[in-house]
């Protein structure tokens, strides 16, 4: 239901409505679809497999390591296939995830919703999560497909609420399940997914207790295999999980609170300013009398608790300080929050549902930008070594490495090309399979994961080839023979 202006308006014009569904859809993809950048991150090692081995060739080495999540590197092996092993498709397949994102949600609420305009706004600040910068990297492209399942579940799940057809439910799980084994990280959204969506829709509480407990058994088979089985199936296997799980896990529920958090009210100030904003907006519509005032509550209520998604990484406390992963859990419970404004819509203050809406828009725009924008520094570091590094690594012969020394501190962070995924990115981006190794000097100011200079890696007849300026000094290029070459 829309306002009478806005209905006759889309309803003498009937293409309007699928074109502006088609626009929202491809304003998703375009977000996310920026090959130009490449900015690999795990990815690399991938691509270098598929360069020297051909097709999928690096799933053997990483079997028992993706075994406890065995279609997480599907996404990424889907988009190296369709360009060959380059950046390009894995472009492709974020931007056509992110753009899956967008059609799900306005496919979920198509039933329910009443206004088209209140459901676009919620789909599209949903696709381009504009609490969430991560997800406009290629390093989240597992994760932004497991939430396209959480999505795909809760409008599988909003018909059988409505029809009662046990094949939805069925489908709705089997989502989840899908989900799950491609990233872990929608397991604890899922059983709030459920429930939300089962208290905003009107249905029997059969329906509702069915549909919840579904969810949430989907969820928990898929995580009782990988935390447990996975481990059985490959005994003392470095699954992701359980190399992950042992050194670390969080003490209990006052450790987890202090961790998240310290992330929330520092780095992640944005996804605390979005918890804010979605619960005031549930108080907003409920006094406005665009929802009931239990819808308010609901909206409110889950906005508040959209950080205890963060416990599916309770595993590890580094997973607990990481802003990307705080977010990206956190961002998942917002989103189930924004559902509840379409589902439980009384159709009485379409003008005001309009303003919000658009304002719905322009901060997720605002917010996409930023988002995009974040990680320009850092691509642009990385294309400045991927050009000096070029000419280097074809004046290399036989056995002689490339030796990058470091003495500015900003390479070998986890977005500055770490020293085990150096070689591989040179490999894939200038086509030399020259080993190049990074380091810094104990004078250097090095960032966490870089190493130190050692004559044992480089070897002690360094010829200096070139040098080159970043923003906080200056790095320069040798050519050397490591010790176990000569």
């Amino acid at each position: 239901m829309t306002s009478p202006s806005a209905g006759l308006f889309i309803s003498s014009r009937p293409w309007l409505r699928p074109a502006l569904v088609v626009l929202g859809a491809l304003v998703a993809f375009a977000a996310h679809f920026r090959p130009w950048e490449v900015a690999f991150l795990e990815e690399w090692p991938l691509a270098e497999f598929w360069m020297e081995r051909g097709g999928f060739a690096f799933a053997a080495n990483y079997f028992e390591w993706s075994l406890s999540r065995p279609l997480h590197l599907a996404p990424t092996g889907l988009g190296l296939a369709l360009s060959g092993g380059t950046p390009f498709g894995i472009w492709v397949v974020l931007g056509l995830v992110a753009a899956g994102q967008f059609l799900a949600v306005v496919w979920a609420l198509r039933s329910v919703g009443r206004s088209f305009w209140v459901t676009g706004a919620v789909a599209l600040m949903i696709s381009l999560h504009p609490f969430w910068p991560g997800g406009y990297l290629q390093r989240f492209l597992p994760a932004q497909t497991a939430a396209l399942a959480l999505f795909l579940a809760a409008g599988l799940l909003i018909r059988y609420l409505q029809q009662g057809r046990v094949r939805w439910i069925v489908w709705a799980g089997v989502a989840i399940i899908l989900g799950l084994c491609v990233y872990p990280g929608i397991a604890v959204a899922s059983p709030l997914m459920a429930l939300v969506v089962a208290l905003a829709v009107p249905s029997s509480w059969k329906r509702r207790i069915i549909g919840t407990v579904t969810i949430t058994v989907s969820a928990a088979i898929v995580m009782l295999y990988s935390l447990v089985i996975a481990r059985m199936i490959v005994p003392g296997g470095a699954t992701y999980e359980s190399g992950n799980f042992a050194p670390a896990t969080v003490g209990g529920p006052r450790e987890f609170v202090m961790h998240v958090g310290t992330v929330l009210v520092g780095p992640g100030f944005v996804v605390l300013g979005g918890i804010i904003f979605i619960a005031l907006l549930g108080g907003a519509l409920a006094l406005a009398g665009a929802i009931p005032q239990w819808a308010g509550w609901l909206i409110t209520g889950t906005a508040a608790v959209s950080p205890a998604c963060v416990l599916v990484f309770f595993a590890n406390i580094l997973w607990l300080q990481d802003v990307e992963r705080v977010a990206y859990a956190t961002s998942l419970g917002l989103a189930i929050a924004l559902l509840v404004w379409p589902l439980t819509s009384l159709g009485q203050r379409v003008r005001l549902e309009a303003v919000i809406a658009i304002v719905l828009v322009a901060i997720t725009l605002v917010g996409a930008v930023r988002g995009i924008h974040r990680w320009q520094p850092y691509i642009a570091l990385q294309h400045q070594l991927f050009s000096e590094l070029a000419p280097v690594v074809k004046e290399a012969e036989g056995d002689e490495i490339v030796v990058v020394v470091d003495h500015s501190g900003m390479f070998g962070s986890e977005y500055t090309l770490p020293q085990h995924y150096m070689s591989s990115a040179s490999h894939v981006m200038n086509g030399d399979p020259t080993r190049v190794w990074l380091c810094y000097l104990p004078t250097d100011p090095p960032l966490a994961g870089a190493v130190p200079c050692n004559d044992a890696d480089t070897g002690k007849d360094l010829r200096l080839v070139s040098s080159f300026t970043v923003p906080q000094g200056d790095v320069d290029i040798y050519i050397g023979t490591p010790p176990a070459a000569k």
